[in-house]
């Protein structure tokens, strides 16, 4: 990927976990639990995943996935202090948190080669490892879609339109992971 592609999608990913981020702190227990709960039948579905492999998966799964969110957050901590005393840092302090932030950065490729590279290989088949990366993306932004489709059905409502839920959910507010719209 070049250079510019790499810019583009880091200021991407940083915008969504951003939003992603944001909007987590006003979530429900419930609305967590219920995320959980359609992550996991979304995944289930898409990967085709049999009775035996759910079980060995999602252990797995739930435990990278906290530690992944962990290592985000400590990444999105660390950019959000820069930039809050940037004009107050020394150079040498703007050099350690730009090092501190490219750590956290290889921590996270390491942590997703351990699980995609090794513990995800001894419970999934090789194809259903391949195809977990564009569940994940895909699951991001059906939920995405469903935040906008939230979004429009309360600009409609204000103005006196109505306009159902889209998706024929329950009525429920959209769901909104834990920490989950960076990646």
């Amino acid at each position: 990927m070049n250079t510019t592609a790499k810019r583009i999608f880091s200021g991407i990913t940083i915008l969504v976990l951003a939003l992603g981020i944001s909007s987590l702190f006003g979530q429900s227990k419930e609305q967590i639990e219920r995320f959980k709960r359609e992550r996991e039948a979304y995944f289930t579905e898409e990967l085709q995943l049999t009775e035996a492999e759910g079980k060995a998966f999602w252990p797995l799964y739930n435990d990278f996935y906290n530690r992944k969110m962990k290592i985000v957050e400590d990444e999105r901590n660390t950019y959000s202090y820069a930039h809050k005393n940037a004009d107050n840092l020394s150079d040498q302090e703007i050099l350690e948190t730009l090092a501190k932030a490219h750590n956290l950065k290889k921590e996270l490729l390491k942590l997703e080669e351990e699980y995609y590279q090794h513990k995800f290989m001894k419970v999934l088949p090789a194809k259903k490892v391949l195809k977990l990366g564009k569940v994940e993306w895909d699951f991001r932004r059906h939920l995405m879609r469903e935040l906008r489709g939230h979004g429009k059905r309360n600009d409609e409502q204000s103005k006196g339109k109505g306009g159902g839920r889209q998706g024929g959910n329950d009525g429920a507010p959209p769901l909104l992971p834990e920490q989950d719209l960076w990646f």
